[in-house]
């Protein structure tokens, strides 16, 4: 029985046409970067393809998993491990140009990588269950599972988590359980950032960086905008680390959240949910079944005519099958390419602002490159020097952003550019293009 991709479905023949890359090629006309420089920064340094022979529960499960170093010329390939069945080597090759853009943009010195493992969590459970392997719940088979492959993806790459040429971190599918499983293999805190609290270089903010940092984007464009935040509504799809910390956050602000949905289902109440009560029951039961609130579909929240609508679980919700439907006036990207480039451009014809991933959910990095900095020996830092860290870099960045979006760029233009020109240039300086 398949629970994963194969190394053919992993790797595909080439490339297909990806948002980041068509981005990128419209950027570098505009700073008038030469084509085949273009084409460098792109493209990746490394990529590892590599077969785990996974032992779960006394039966061995061969998974493709793949590493994509892109680019590290502003510092070491960062970037996480995403653990899901349809992960393959080209969406790991664009979340890591991704992270490139990324940690440029927050002005880091990092460059960009990811990890992707392909597994049918639940088509391997079923699998269990049937040969009455293991009979509890899914959530605990899933955590002894990705323990397993964890410690056999670090058997084969702990080389390079451990020389710090590239450090991990959580991403869909993983958290700070499968980091302390690096850990534990490199004893060295700054191999791995997303580490659980107590763990040695363990960083206090590091669970809600990124949900956090969403809402300071948020809070940003409000100010902008001449909003103030009990004047608007979200919704929001996706409600783990990043839209559960979000949500419960705008709230605090005085934000109503009238939507939030999940792979499950989700719910609404257009005078606005109690996200801190919903948040306990989440933890309580796993989805919001059984809530006392209205249902909804990821279909219809993404038609809900709200502020903000916030996708914060995947990538590729928003394409150019549904955009027409969208009544928000700003998409926030909490996840990564949560809009398809097709759907970019439909949103601009119907005045749709969005602030894109490479800005919005930088939170996480910002607080990961803090852990990283910290177990080198550097600072210790409190939960609030971590969050004041995340909106400081958010501030740099806007302002860094503005001067271009005042030329009329739009948000995404203007980050990309300001992302594209400092890799470049510190490539330039460093003698890494071709001449």
């Amino acid at each position: 029985m398949k629970f994963g991709n194969t190394l053919e479905d992993y790797v595909h023949s080439s490339e297909p046409h990806t948002r980041s890359g068509m981005l990128l090629l419209e950027s570098a006309r505009r700073l008038r970067i030469r084509p085949d420089d273009a084409a460098e920064i792109i493209k990746p340094y490394t990529v590892y393809i590599q077969r785990l022979p996974v032992p779960i529960m006394g039966r061995v499960v061969n998974l493709i998993s793949g590493i994509v170093l892109h680019n590290r010329a502003r510092g070491p390939y960062k970037g996480g491990i995403r653990i899901a069945k349809d992960v393959d080597i080209w969406e790991t090759t664009e979340l890591a140009r991704l992270m490139t853009l990324k940690t440029a943009l927050a002005d880091i010195d990092l460059g960009g990588g990811k990890s992707g493992i392909s597994i049918d969590l639940r088509a391997l459970y079923a699998a269990m269950r049937r040969e009455k392997r293991f009979l509890g719940e899914f959530r605990e088979f899933a955590r002894i599972a990705k323990a397993d492959i964890i410690i056999e993806f670090t058997d084969q790459f702990g080389w390079l988590f451990s020389g710090r040429h590239y450090i991990p971190a959580p991403d869909m599918g993983s958290g700070a359980e499968e980091m302390v499983r690096i850990y534990n293999a490199t004893l060295d805190p700054a191999s791995v950032t997303g580490k659980p609290d107590g763990v040695e270089g363990w960083l206090p903010g590091r669970t809600e960086a990124t949900g956090y940092g969403v809402w300071y984007a948020v809070l940003k464009d409000m100010e902008r905008r001449g909003l103030a935040p009990d004047q608007c509504t979200a919704a929001i799809q996706g409600f783990g680390k990043v839209g559960m910390h979000a949500a419960t956050a705008l709230q605090g602000s005085g934000v109503r959240i009238v939507g939030l949905t999940d792979l499950t289902g989700g719910i609404y109440d257009p005078g606005g949910l109690d996200t801190l009560d919903v948040a306990a029951h989440y933890a309580r039961h796993g989805s919001f079944n059984g809530y006392k609130a209205r249902s909804l579909t990821s279909k219809r929240l993404f038609g809900l005519r709200v502020d903000y609508l916030i996708p914060a679980a995947t990538g590729h919700v928003i394409h150019a099958g549904n955009a027409d439907r969208v009544q928000a006036r700003v998409i926030v990207e909490g996840a990564n390419m949560p809009v398809t480039y097709d759907a970019m451009k439909i949103l601009m014809e119907k005045n749709v602002d969005i602030i894109p991933d490479i800005y919005a959910n930088a939170g996480g990095v910002i607080a990961s490159n803090l852990e990283f900095r910290q177990a080198l020996g550097g600072q210790r830092y409190t939960l609030p020097m971590t969050f004041a860290h995340i909106r400081e870099r958010f501030d740099a960045t806007y302002d860094a952003m503005k001067s271009l979006m005042k030329k009329g760029r739009t948000m995404t233009e203007a980050s990309i550019d300001v992302a594209l020109q400092r890799v470049h240039q510190t490539m330039t300086e460093r003698d890494l293009l071709s001449r």
